[in-house]
């Protein structure tokens, strides 16, 4: 029976891969630490900014051509519109404090009905 379970293929697959992940993350963790990988990866970045910079240029100027707003323009009008948003609100609460502050002048004590109700002249049948 013993020799059946150290025959076991899994086992030894698992074996397998858990010496090789330590393997690869040795040979790459020791790789990453040079200054040749930092100097290289530095570069990299330098040119995928670069790229990302002239492509975001060439498609601003792709959509003004077209007549259509980049994500420039609807951020910005994005911020336009959150900056009335917040004005409205404001207004909004200052109509209401003054709603409130003119209810209480007038002795009401509380908000006056929207619509004022015509007056009752019909009366009710007699039995």
């Amino acid at each position: 029976m013993a020799e059946a379970a150290t025959a076991d293929p899994f086992v030894m697959w698992r074996d397998w891969l858990g010496q090789s992940e330590r393997q690869w993350n040795g040979f790459l963790n020791q790789m990453m630490s040079t200054d040749e990988f930092s100097q290289g990866m530095g570069k990299m970045m330098e040119v995928s900014l670069t790229m990302q910079k002239s492509m975001n240029d060439a498609m601003g100027r792709y959509f003004s051509a077209m007549n259509m707003p980049t994500r420039t323009d609807v951020l910005s009008l994005g911020n336009r519109l959150s900056e009335i948003e917040e004005r409205l609100g404001g207004i909004e609460s200052a109509l209401r404090a003054l709603a409130v502050a003119s209810g209480a002048q007038n002795g009401g004590g509380g908000e006056q009905p929207a619509v004022a109700r015509p007056p009752r002249t019909k009366t009710p049948p007699t039995a």
